[in-house]
């Protein structure tokens, strides 16, 4: 079965139900995430693994090339891929224009049975220096964000990673750690399988907004 425009991933959700060989495409990896994670929630986590998965970054070179496109909408897959991947496919990206353009990605993690706490996330292609690890965590207060990740391209400098140490760690009671509240993760760590190690809760995110949908729906008598 072969679906040029897979979207969501219905066809190729109920292929993989059905046993049948599938292959599904589509032009931006936020769609190609949302198809996985709704095979892992249908399936299981061991399905994903099993999937061939072509047109990303494999190596460096490939990342860097995918990175340094002219095209601000493949610089931006980039973006979607880098994040994306190291959340296992539990972050939402910002496709906002505006003053809180450089946060690339929200997620959030659990924190107890009932409890959540939000992530940040920014990527960077180049030129990364100290001052983006200062306006990271700006930009943590204002969003009132627990933890914060820079997705970096280049190696970190000393004074940046001096920096991203200075502010501090997280405890997190339910997993008995602490984690450091900005972390500076490489696209190479990315491409050798480093993945974010917190318990993530990509479900109430959808629970929030369907609040806010059927807010909508309710008109004013």
């Amino acid at each position: 079965m072969l679906d040029a425009y897979c979207g969501c991933g219905t066809t190729v959700a109920v292929a993989e139900k059905l046993k049948r060989k599938w292959i599904g495409m589509d032009i931006t990896y936020q769609s190609i995430s949302l198809v996985l994670r709704r095979l892992e929630e249908a399936f299981g986590t061991t399905v994903v693994p099993q999937i061939q998965i072509d047109g990303i970054p494999k190596d460096i070179d490939s990342a860097k090339a995918l990175a340094h496109k002219k095209d601000d909408r493949l610089r931006k897959e980039f973006e979607k891929w880098a994040a994306l991947t190291y959340t296992n496919n539990r972050a939402v990206i910002n496709e906002k224009k505006g003053a809180d353009s450089g946060i690339d990605a929200r997620a959030y993690f659990m924190t107890g049975k009932k409890d959540n706490a939000k992530i940040i996330f920014q990527v960077k292609s180049g030129g990364v220096k100290r001052g983006d690890i200062a306006t990271l965590r700006g930009d943590m207060g204002r969003e009132e964000a627990a933890l914060a990740v820079l997705i970096t391209l280049e190696d970190p400098s000393g004074p940046m990673s001096k920096e991203a140490k200075s502010a501090g760690q997280y405890h997190h009671e339910t997993m008995g750690r602490s984690y450091d509240r900005i972390s500076i993760v490489t696209v190479q760590e990315i491409l050798d399988g480093k993945r974010l190690d917190i318990p993530m809760s990509f479900e109430v995110l959808k629970a929030a907004q369907k609040a806010i949908d059927a807010e909508q729906d309710v008109l004013p008598l």
